[in-house]
């Protein structure tokens, strides 16, 4: 199947089909972004690889000791591509179930930041379940950290699968449009919430602990993670955490992600992104 060069009134300006002989460390890198005392980060073939036409991160039982589950620390795009305004999309296999904690987002800890605040983006996450997927916005800095609340309208709230009997199984492409005044989250074509992010209409959240929406103009990184709810997690609300009776192993596939972009919307790559380190220190 030909890749759509266009989509959104945008053009195809970067993307990972997964069909080469192993992971492509000129679009990804590692790096860890959670931890916990009952798990090890392992980032070989067993929990971490591209088969088939697609890449394939799982979680095991770990036979280290001390440790319960072994995972990758898992993909993201730091230190090879980073963008602003776009429209990005995914095909996956996420794992609904009882402990996974899948997702799909960006954070803007890039050399291009400009706000004093670091800005999260949840395109999705699946807090294990077997049938929905959330979205939200997080502000993070000086010790503080505050997310977009719930509520009618709003942008922290999950979109349910009608049909979720097999949904562990099936692929699906999660969307996300983002301009200069709004962001948008899609699931199969079908956009199920939009934020505004206007920097003169009001949408912002939390002004009391990080003023403004401006983090959520800065370019942002994109990062794909199988992560779990164990024992020895921060955060971990007691029916969410895996047991010795949950099955093993947690699969998450990806089969292509793709970037749109239009004129005025903008992305860096490797190099720049090097240069732009390099003249910080």
């Amino acid at each position: 199947m030909s890749i759509p060069q266009e989509k959104m009134g945008r053009r195809l300006v970067w993307h990972d089909e997964f069909d080469g002989p192993g992971i492509d460390f000129d679009k990804w890198g590692f790096d860890r972004t959670m931890s916990a005392a009952d798990r090890e980060y392992d980032n070989s073939e067993k929990y971490c690889r591209v088969e088939d036409g697609m890449a394939h991160l799982q979680v095991w039982r770990s036979d280290k000791e001390g440790c319960n589950y072994a995972l990758s620390e898992g993909f993201n795009t730091g230190d090879t591509m980073v963008f602003k305004y776009g429209y990005l999309e995914m095909r996956a296999r996420i794992p609904f179930r009882h402990g996974a904690w899948p997702s799909f987002w960006m954070t803007a800890n890039t050399p291009f930041r400009k706000a004093s605040w670091m800005s999260e983006i949840d395109i999705y996450e699946v807090f294990s379940n077997d049938r929905s997927v959330v979205s939200n916005l997080h502000k993070w800095g000086g010790g503080q950290h505050v997310m977009l609340p719930g509520g009618e309208g709003s942008l922290n709230r999950a979109y349910t699968f009608e049909d979720y009997e097999n949904l562990n199984n099936e692929f699906h492409v999660y969307g996300f449009e983002w301009d200069a005044r709004e962001m948008s989250f899609y699931v199969d074509g079908y956009k199920y919430t939009t934020y505004p992010i206007a920097l003169d209409n009001g949408g912002d959240f939390a002004p009391d602990v990080h003023t403004g929406v401006d983090g959520f103009h800065d370019f942002h990184r994109v990062i794909i993670n199988n992560e779990i709810f164990s024992p020895g997690s921060s955060w971990k609300p007691d029916p969410w955490v895996l047991t010795d009776e949950d099955e093993m192993p947690i699969d998450y596939y990806i089969d292509w992600i793709r970037l749109y972009q239009k004129d005025g919307e903008e992305i860096r790559l490797k190099d720049e992104i090097a240069a732009a380190r390099e003249a910080q220190k």
